[in-house]
């Protein structure tokens, strides 16, 4: 069973099921897309050895989160392979040996660097120490923040070592290499964990665990906001290469806004390849008009947008989350009225709230009777179609300021604000008719319902009007029971 969307993660004891295996197949894949993402980083690379961003970094942390250190095997021969085609990129014409040595060291920084951070998040979720979307992210960006400084430092450590970086440019590159690594990470490696998922139960667990919608929505709308969010790009980017100031860069920040638009109207997996578009459409931008000096001014606010989208994603589940929570702790899970614990706590604040207003306060005991009965006679489906049935017009007849709770299995009480006696034995009296044409799908039987109304005293505690109400229900339902045998 799917326990959770990294269940795979959990439990490396349970026999992996066809989709969790690493087959040589998908190894194959995964080897040639991360050449082909490296590749195309260095078409857009504004600085030796510096792209604005790094694809490939989004892939090793998915790779190496999902398959764990199985998927270092087809990211260490795509590195190999790199490290190669750089030499005769760049035409070094290193010699072989110091080739093999210099690929093994920059291969090894990159995996250990995004194989630290991808095996700690996996490690965290396996041993629930983060379970929920919030968490996740929020671990997610920090680790990736931590894998990428460790990666573009060991890299450069590398790159000095092979002497092809100066130890004068040591800052500067080290810098952009980081930012470039980070914004590869943050971008990409969501959309990445969502293409090597697709289509297996994995994914559709991933989803429902975290609670991710995936609720279609109008494409064209969402195309529109794309269209409007690349073309504010554009406008932002050639008026950087016509006033020819880095400072106009700076204006990129504020695309955050139709980003969050994206975010909040869109479902997830849309907000997230909205953001890998608009990073493609910067860099592609950055490249073509040749914006050097504003790259790193880009670079910076594709990260902090990535970060923005991502908490956008998580603060409206996490106040669902939060109201769901309290939904549940206020109220009774099947008819909807204020559960026990609320109820008693509610009547505590509005029982002081009238001594210090000096207004009345009413207290109505409604009793379902005989309702054992009902449930043993009907089964359990009928008895609870009873209690919904008669919350339901209890409450249709509510003022705002009245509060209803469900005080046991088959009593219901009301609270009622500035409501003299006998008003509120009036409203009673109207209910008690309104329940007696009230029917009961399956129930053959008339619902036999007793009330008991009160009016609580000055400095009177909750606990104690519940009890005179309640023992004033009994008397009467005693009462009656004895006048009905005395009929007969």
């Amino acid at each position: 069973m799917i326990d959770s969307p990294f269940s795979k993660l959990r439990d490396v004891q349970e026999p992996e099921s066809a989709e969790q295996q690493l087959g040589w197949f998908r190894g194959l894949v995964i080897c040639v897309v991360w050449v082909c993402l490296w590749r195309i980083s260095f078409v857009l690379e504004y600085a030796p050895f510096t792209s604005i961003w790094y694809p490939p970094a989004g892939l090793s942390f998915a790779v190496i989160l999902l398959y764990g250190w199985r998927g270092t095997l087809p990211i260490i021969v795509a590195s190999y392979i790199t490290a190669f085609w750089i030499d005769g990129m760049y035409a070094l014409d290193t010699e072989l040996l110091a080739l093999f040595v210099n690929s093994t060291s920059s291969t090894l920084a990159h995996v250990f660097s995004y194989g630290v951070g991808a095996l700690f998040l996996r490690q965290f979720i396996r041993m629930h120490v983060i379970r929920t979307l919030p968490a996740i992210i929020l671990g997610f960006l920090a680790l990736g923040f931590i894998t990428s400084l460790l990666a573009s430092f060991f890299g450069v450590q590398v790159q000095i070592s092979a002497g092809t970086l100066s130890i004068f440019n040591l800052y500067n590159d080290w810098l952009l290499r980081w930012i470039g690594d980070m914004v590869g990470v943050f971008v990409l490696t969501p959309l990445f964990l969502a293409l090597l998922v697709w289509k297996t139960p994995m994914y559709s667990a991933w989803l429902r665990r975290l609670r991710i919608s995936t609720q279609p929505a109008p494409v064209y709308r969402y195309a529109m906001k794309l269209t409007i969010n690349l073309t504010l790009l554009l406008c932002l980017i050639v008026l950087s290469w016509w006033f020819e100031n880095p400072d106009v860069a700076f204006g990129v920040f504020f695309l955050v806004i139709p980003q969050m638009w994206i975010a909040y109207t869109e479902n997830a997996l849309r907000a997230v390849l909205s953001l890998t578009i608009f990073c493609i459409a910067i860099a592609l931008g950055v490249a073509l008009f040749s914006l050097d000096e504003s790259a790193i001014i880009f670079q910076f606010a594709i990260s902090v947008i990535a970060v923005t989208v991502y908490f956008g994603l998580a603060v409206p589940l996490m106040l669902s989350q939060s109201q769901n929570l309290q939904y549940q702790t206020q109220n009774d899970h099947l008819t909807g009225v204020a559960n026990r614990s609320y109820f008693l706590d509610s009547a505590e604040e509005e029982f002081e709230r009238s001594y210090r207003n000096q207004f009345p306060v009413s207290l109505l005991a409604f009793d379902i009777c005989h309702f054992r009965a009902i449930n043993n006679n009907y089964g359990h489906v009928v008895g609870d179609d009873v209690l919904v049935n008669v919350s339901k017009y209890l409450r249709s007849e509510l003022r705002q300021s009245d509060i209803i709770g469900r005080l046991s299995s088959n009593s219901f009480m009301l609270l009622m604000p500035a409501l003299t006696h006998d008003s509120a034995q009036r409203f009673a009296e109207h209910m008690m008719l309104k329940l007696s044409y009230m029917s009961i799908d399956r129930l053959k039987e008339p619902l036999e319902i007793k009330y008991a109304v009160i009016e609580i005293t000055q400095n009177e505690t909750v606990d104690s009007a519940v009890s005179r109400v309640s023992e004033l229900l009994q008397q009467k339902k005693i009462r009656e029971r004895g006048y009905s045998a005395n009929t007969r």
